[in-house]
C-alpha cells in the first residue's frame, strides 16, 4: 500500500520534528513518500514545497494535523484531502510572476529541485516569506526526465532538426518520434522522460528553431517523412515503424503521418488534436493536403484579454470537412486523448469525428482516453496545471481549461496506458507477458 502524506507524532519524543521523503531522486512520472516524524499529538502544520527554474518561481503548500494514524488528510492550501503528490501538481507560481506562467524544463540534463519545508501551525505561505513561521524541518527532492544512462544526442541529419534520446544498453528500441505543437521550438522533457522508460525517442523540432521555418504556412509534410527514415534508418533502433507522440498542432501532423507513411508507422497518439490540418494547407510529395481556416471572429475574449480558441476550427461544413485527415487510410492504432473542458481545441468532438470516419470504413483501430474537467495542455505526470498561458507565436494569453485535480489525475492515468500503448504496438522486442 503506497504511503500518503503522513503526519505522525511519538508520545515521548523530545527529538526535533523531521521531513523524510523516498525516494529523493526519481523520475518525474513516479511517486513519492513523504512523511513527518516527532511532532506533538495535535499540532497543526504547514507543509510548503518550493521550486525556481530560471526565472520561474512556482510554490504549494497543504495544512495537516498531526496524529497516529497514518494517512493523512490536507485540511487546506492548494489541495485538500489524501493525495500523495499533491505538493507536485498543485504547485503554481509564486506571487508576483507574470501570467500564463507554464513550467516546462529547459535543460534535462539537470533537474526540477523541490524544496520541501515543514511549519508549524496553519498558515497561507502564498504571501511574504519573511512572514512565515520559523522551519521545523527541511529537505530537497530531485524530480528528473532524463534516466540514468540514457543518452542525449544533437540531430542535424539533412533537414531534420531535434534531439534523439536513447536508453543505456545496445538495443535495438522502440523508436519513437516525440510532436508539439504551434508555439515551435523544441521541447526535449517528453522525450527524455519516454527514452527513460525504454524508448529511443526523436524529440523533432519543426516549427521556429535553428534554421526550420518561422510560420506554419511553410512546412511540408515531406520533412517529417524524412525524421521517420532516419529514425528507422539507426541500427539501435526497431525497423518496422515508429510509435508517434504529439500534441495539439502536432496531433494534426501525427494524424497526417500515419495516413499517408503506411507501415512506417506503428502507432499514433495525439493528444488535444483537430481532425483536420488548420492555418496553412500541408504540401506532402508535389500535392497539397487542404486546410481548415481558423475563423478570428469566433474568438472569445476575457475581461483580462484572455483568448478562448476552441470554436475558431469548423469541420462540419466546407471547407472544413474537405479538410478533414483521411485517417481511414492509417494502417496503425491509434490512440486520442482528450480532455472534455479543452480551451484551445474541441478535442473531444475532434476525436469523436475521426472515429466516426474510422468506423464509416470499417475499422476499430481507435482508442478514446477522455477526461472531465481536464484542459488542452495533458503533460506526463504530476506536471502543475497550466490554465492559461502565452502562445509565443501568436502572442496571446490563451485559455487552455482544465480544473487542477481533475486535471492531475487525467495525466497520470493517460500516461500510463500511452506507455502500455507503445510497448503493446511498437516495441516487438518485449514479450506479451512482460506488458
Amino acid at each position: 500500500m503506497l504511503k500518503i502524506a503522513r503526519i505522525q507524532y511519538r508520545r515521548m519524543s523530545v527529538q526535533a520534528a523531521r521531513l523524510l521523503v523516498s525516494p529523493s531522486r526519481a523520475l518525474v512520472d513516479e511517486r513519492v513518500d513523504i512523511t513527518v516524524e516527532s511532532l506533538f499529538p495535535r499540532q497543526p502544520v504547514t507543509l510548503q514545497a518550493q521550486l525556481v527554474e530560471g526565472a520561474a518561481r512556482f510554490q504549494s503548500y497543504a495544512h495537516y494535523m498531526a496524529d497516529s494514524a497514518g494517512k493523512q488528510s490536507a485540511l487546506g492550501g492548494t489541495y485538500t484531502g489524501i493525495e500523495q503528490m499533491g505538493l507536485f501538481w498543485s504547485l503554481q507560481p509564486s506571487p508576483g510572476q507574470k501570467p500564463g506562467l507554464r513550467l516546462r524544463k529547459k535543460d534535462v540534463s539537470t533537474p526540477f529541485l523541490v524544496n520541501l519545508s515543514l511549519h508549524d501551525g496553519h498558515v497561507d505561505v502564498t504571501g511574504e516569506e519573511e512572514n512565515l513561521p520559523d522551519c521545523l524541518a527541511a529537505t530537497t527532492v530531485e524530480r528528473w526526465y532524463l534516466g540514468e544512462g540514457v543518452e542525449r544526442i544533437p540531430v542535424r541529419e539533412g533537414r531534420v532538426r531535434g534531439t534523439l534520446f536513447l536508453p543505456p544498453g545496445k538495443g535495438p528500441f522502440a523508436g519513437v518520434i516525440d510532436l508539439f505543437g504551434s508555439t515551435g521550438g523544441l521541447a526535449e522533457y517528453r522525450a527524455a522522460l519516454l527514452a527513460s522508460r525504454g524508448f529511443a525517442v526523436l524529440a523533432l523540432a519543426f516549427l521556429a528553431y535553428d534554421d526550420l521555418p518561422k510560420e506554419i504556412n511553410d512546412i511540408d509534410l515531406d520533412y517529417f517523412e524524412e525524421a521517420v527514415d532516419w529514425l528507422l534508418s539507426l541500427s539501435n533502433v526497431q525497423s518496422h515503424g515508429v510509435g508517434i507522440l504529439s500534441t495539439s498542432k502536432g496531433g494534426e501532423i501525427a494524424l497526417s503521418i500515419a495516413s499517408h507513411m503506411g507501415n512506417k508507422v506503428a502507432a499514433a497518439v495525439a493528444i488535444g488534436s483537430h481532425a483536420a490540418v488548420t492555418g496553412a494547407p500541408l504540401p506532402y510529395k508535389g500535392k497539397v493536403l487542404p486546410c481548415a481556416q481558423y475563423m478570428p471572429e469566433n474568438v472569445v475574449y476575457t475581461k483580462e484579454g484572455h483568448v478562448d480558441c476552441r470554436d475558431t476550427v469548423d469541420t462540419t461544413k466546407e471547407p472544413g470537412i474537405q479538410a478533414c485527415i483521411q485517417v481511414e487510410k492509417a494502417e496503425c492504432p491509434i490512440m486520442f486523448v482528450a480532455g472534455e473542458d479543452d480551451r484551445i481545441v474541441k478535442a473531444v468532438f475532434f476525436a469523436n469525428q475521426v472515429i466516426a470516419r474510422v468506423k464509416a470504413h470499417g475499422k476499430t483501430n481507435y482508442t478514446l482516453l477522455r477526461y472531465p474537467g481536464t484542459g488542452h495542455l495533458i503533460e506526463p505526470p504530476y506536471t502543475p496545471h497550466c490554465g492559461l498561458f502565452y502562445h509565443g507565436v501568436f502572442r496571446w494569453y490563451m485559455l487552455a481549461g482544465g480544473e487542477p485535480k481533475s486535471h492531475a489525475a487525467a495525466q497520470e492515468d493517460s500516461w500510463h496506458k500511452i506507455l502500455l500503448f507503445f510497448r503493446t504496438h511498437v516495441d516487438r522486442s518485449r514479450p506479451q507477458s512482460q506488458l
